[in-house]
């Protein structure tokens, strides 16, 4: 048996010591669950998976799709530059995986393009 399913298997016993039925899960957890998932997953299929962590296949997916939710609020960077004279203010717009990014606009214009977006 690894270190890494020998470590969760104790935590979880030491978090569930007098659970019989409905066993509960930190987030830390949760999270040595879904990073084991992680490195065995090409391996080996979740319900096996599942079944070494000694957890419920059901609950295990749950927690690797939460893993997989991304932030709703992403941080955005605010860039001061100057205008040319010559060719005016350039704005240039990234369609990213992460989402679209729109780089040259005032804070007012920026503001004004989310309300007209909403």
């Amino acid at each position: 048996m690894d270190h890494a399913l020998t470590r969760f298997r104790q935590a979880a016993d030491r978090e569930n010591r007098r659970r019989s039925l409905r066993r509960r899960y930190s987030v830390e957890l949760q999270q040595q669950a879904v990073e084991y998932w992680h490195e065995r997953r090409g391996e080996e299929g979740v319900r096996t998976i599942a079944a070494t962590l000694g957890v419920s296949v059901t609950t295990l997916q749950r927690w690797t799709r939460g893993s997989a939710r991304r932030p709703q609020f992403r941080p955005v960077e605010i860039l001061h530059r100057t205008p040319s004279v010559e060719t005016g203010p350039t704005v240039a717009v990234q369609i990213t995986a992460a989402g679209p990014r729109v780089e040259g606009l005032t804070v007012e214009a920026a503001a004004r393009l989310l309300t007209l977006l909403r």
